[in-house]
């Protein structure tokens, strides 16, 4: 009996083992791991692609640089859902342990949303004319400006800069310049509020960039989309893990392709055809030697004052670190980059530092809220081609003149006034290094939102925007140099100091509804308000002493001879506006457009304040017709569209 109690405790005991190591087994059954990489069309590797279980959302990673991911799913039974921006998102079964996914880019469908005017549309469905680049094009370009970014990427839009200098103004047209006299710039819209530029937008926070370019596109726009409309939608967070992401580049510029101009020789005899005169000419014989010698500047080796002035290396580099992540009911993106670059132009070099946070919740299944806060300071220093360097660079004397000879052509003592030569033309490498000119900007921006969706398919939109503006300018212009000039040539000092502010409040109503397979109808009614004032104060003085450098000018400012200050308390310029957009689709062939705008602004008389800006536009897929069905195998999308419109 004993015995049997023994062999049954012993039983006992081992059945109890089996059942504590069954137990992490089955569990460790429960859970799998799947390895696997993502790559593009091309076969090239799909970087931060977000990879989530399907049926546990909170569980989810994100592609490392080549493409790979590693995540431990509940059962070979679970599937991913594979998603990045600019591509379809694909669903895969984790049967097998290594898995190889392929998104295909939602460029080449007809299903991709695009972003237009107060809104976004299925690209299928477009009668206007519009261009788009994505994130995954921006994001490789080694470059500080979102507007150089576009050089070259969308056709029929035409960016250049205008010279080398940090504060170059950077021109960008849409199929050409409308106005002869007037600012052909476009208007620049940040996540649907308006900018003056995309100066604070660093590259790498772009996620798309639209292009509208035809009236029919722009005239949602009404006064302000004459010259076309960039819309620019930043970067948002994703669902899942949180990421961590670094990126550094940096990169030399050199400019190339200098203006031929005149060598010692040929710039000499030039001087004799502007001075007709004898051979014995008193002006010519004192600046250049008697006329029988002019052979002898042959031999004379040039100043090349481009490469002075433009022939400097320029090295950039560019740090930038984001966090992004969260969860279906709140998603968020941090973002902090440091643009640092100096540039070809001598003496001037380009600071920036941008902070960027947005917020995007999901309160519940119909209401959304959006924020986002950038922050942006930029400091420039040189003084870029005012007072005409650009063109002195190219027309200054190659070679000094007798009254000068002999000395170093950069040397503080060498001859500069207008008498060392037969032109009136300024030294170009002086003037720019003793033109002392610092920019100090700050901008700070809150955009804010709260979509409400009333019914299926009925949204309200309520969204505002506050910016606000601060502007520092310092210029010295050193002995002899623009200002000073005509001041006796001591130096002169003038601080600029702008301030301002900018508000707008959108209101929209949206309906979308599909009547059976074939007919889609989409209608947008909306109201906007818009304010932009900004304030100026000029204080100027002169009269430093002569041998005043410029850290001493800065140091005592108080040394020069005050002169008036100028206080300009700026008018606020203000909009109000309605809108509308109605789109109908018929089977996915045919499509018809019409939109409509009234802008009233109070810097117009009162009877000359509002303007109407209508716009239509038709559009037949032809390839979706029967008789292209042969067509098939080597034409994808033939659309023919005509649109009219009328903007400001």
């Amino acid at each position: 009996m004993e015995k049997k109690t023994r062999e049954r405790g012993a039983l006992l005991r081992l059945l109890l083992l089996f059942l504590c190591l069954a137990v992490p087994l089955g569990a460790m059954a429960q859970g799998v791991t799947v390895r696997g990489q993502v790559l593009d069309p091309q076969g090239e590797p799909v970087i931060g692609a977000t990879v989530i279980e399907k049926s546990n959302r909170a569980n989810g990673t994100v592609t490392d640089m080549d493409g790979n991911f590693t995540i431990r799913v509940q059962g070979r039974s679970s599937k991913l859902e594979i998603a990045c921006v600019g591509m379809r998102t694909e669903e895969v079964s984790c049967k097998q342990s290594t898995l190889k996914v392929t998104l295909e880019e939602e460029s080449e469908l007809l299903n991709e949303v695009v972003v237009i005017g107060y809104g976004t549309t299925r690209r299928g469905d477009l009668t206007g004319a519009i261009s788009s680049v994505s994130e995954r094009v921006l994001r490789d370009i080694p470059i500080t400006s979102a507007a150089g970014a576009l050089t070259g990427k969308l056709a029929g839009v035409n960016v250049v800069t205008t010279d080398g200098s940090p504060d170059a103004e950077i021109q960008i047209t849409v199929r050409g310049g409308g106005s002869i006299t007037q600012d052909n710039s476009p208007l620049f819209v940040v996540d649907g509020f308006q900018v003056d530029d995309l100066s604070g937008i660093p590259p790498g926070d772009i996620e798309n960039i639209t292009v509208l370019k035809d009236a029919s596109s722009t005239a949602i726009y009404g006064a302000k989309g004459a010259n076309g409309v960039i819309l620019v939608t930043t970067k948002s967070g994703r669902a899942g893990k949180m990421e961590v992401t670094f990126s550094a580049h940096w990169g030399w510029s050199r400019a190339y392709n200098f203006t031929e101009v005149l060598d010692p020789y040929e710039y000499v005899y030039f001087q004799k055809e502007v001075d007709p005169g004898s051979s014995t000419s008193t002006s010519f014989n004192a600046m250049y030697g008697a006329w029988e010698d002019r052979f002898i500047y042959k031999s004379v080796e040039g100043t090349d004052w481009q490469d002075i002035m433009y022939g400097n290396t320029g090295f950039k580099q560019n740090y930038n670190i984001g966090l992004n992540g969260g969860s279906e009911k709140l998603r968020f993106n941090l973002s902090y980059t440091h643009d640092d670059e100096d540039y070809i132009m001598t003496n001037s070099d380009f600071k920036r530092d941008n902070l960027s946070i947005k917020l995007n919740s999901q309160i519940n299944k119909w209401l959304k809220f959006d924020l986002t806060t950038r922050l942006t300071k930029t400091v420039i220093s040189g003084a870029g081609t005012t007072g005409g360097k650009l063109v002195d660079a190219i027309r200054f004397s190659p070679v000094n003149s007798l009254a000068s000879y002999g000395t170093d052509a950069l040397a503080a003592d060498a001859d500069r006034t207008d008498e060392a030569q037969l032109s009136t033309l300024n030294d170009p490498y002086w003037n720019t290094v003793n033109h002392y000119k610092e920019q100090d900007k700050f901008q700070l921006a809150i955009n804010g939102g709260l979509q409400w969706e009333i019914i299926k398919g009925l949204t309200y939109s309520l969204r505002g925007s506050y910016e606000y503006k601060y502007y520092n300018t310092d210029q010295i212009w050193l002995n002899k140099t623009g200002e000073s000039s005509s001041n006796g040539g001591q130096p002169v000092a003038e601080r600029t100091d702008q301030r301002g502010n900018r508000w707008s409040v959108q209101n929209t109503l949206q309906y979308r509804h599909d009547f059976g397979k074939k007919h889609h109808f989409d209608v947008l009614f909306g109201h906007e308000m818009t304010s932009d004032k900004m304030d100026e104060t000029l204080i100027y003085s002169k009269y430093y002493p002569i041998n005043f450098t410029v850290s001493e000018v800065l140091a005592m400012w108080n040394y020069g001879e005050a002169q008036p200050t100028y206080t300009t308390l700026g008018e606020p310029s203000r909009t109000a506006s309605w809108f509308g957009r109605a789109n109908y689709s018929y089977n996915n062939r045919y499509m018809l457009t019409f939109t409509a705008r009234a802008d009233g602004t109070n810097v117009f008389a009162p009877d000359n304040r509002w303007g109407f800006f209508p716009g239509a536009a038709l559009a037949w897929r032809v390839s979706e017709e029967e008789f292209m069905e042969s067509t098939k195998s080597w034409l994808d999308n033939l659309k023919v569209r005509v649109s009219y419109g009328a903007v400001g």
